[in-house]
């Protein structure tokens, strides 16, 4: 899509985040200008600036993410990932973009989660969908062992703080393009509820025709 398609998008009040994540495939500055303007012509709104009793798009906010990571890179994304309210929007993007340098910078700042998985449930079990949809997904992607094995800490740790079935199932799935033999095993010992139940096994089933 043009720079021009997606202003007569915004203008017509059609321009949707999913436009936004798929033109920061293709990041130049002329794009980053771009949204900024439009998002101070249009007034979006920001996450910081929504009431939360409104159902709103805070398009800025995304608008201000995709940007900065046409001026500057994964290391734009990586200082915008140290304010907690863009945690989320930034681990969209990554998720999006879909790359080895986007694991990369997935695992480099958001390096307390992975650690401490409990530091912030939400945001780690956001981190663990992302991990799903990069690497559960053909093409396959390199993942070297450091990072496997990183990955598979983190899911395993983070599964005991789930607080939905919805949410093991997402833990138990990320495991899929990294899992070894031992994850398979706590994958297949693991038991959801509807309409998650088959899960465990076909978990376990995709890690072990991987290995």
């Amino acid at each position: 899509m043009s720079i021009i398609s997606i202003q007569k998008r915004a203008k017509a009040g059609t321009l949707e985040v999913e436009h936004l994540l798929k033109e920061a495939a293709y990041p130049d500055h002329d794009l980053a200008d771009a949204l900024d303007a439009m998002s101070a012509e249009l007034q979006w709104h920001a996450v910081d600036e929504m009431d939360s009793g409104r159902l709103m798009v805070p398009l800025a906010t995304w608008a201000q993410v995709v940007a900065t990571y046409c001026r500057e890179g994964y290391g734009g994304l990586h200082r915008l990932a140290t304010e907690p309210k863009l945690a989320g929007f930034v681990i969209g993007l990554l998720e999006e973009i879909r790359t080895n340098e986007a694991l990369d910078t997935l695992l480099l700042a958001f390096r307390a989660y992975l650690n401490e998985p409990w530091k912030d449930r939400g945001v780690s079990f956001r981190i663990a969908a992302a991990v799903n949809l990069i690497l559960g997904f053909k093409p396959a992607m390199h993942v070297g062992m450091s990072q496997a094995m990183e990955l598979q800490s983190f899911l395993r740790e983070l599964y005991p703080y789930a607080g939905s079935d919805a949410q093991r199932a997402t833990a138990l799935l990320a495991l899929r393009g990294i899992g070894d033999e031992s994850s398979a095993e706590f994958a297949a010992c693991q038991c959801l509820g509807s309409p998650w139940e088959e899960v465990p096994r076909i978990v376990a089933k995709y890690i072990r025709k991987r290995l």
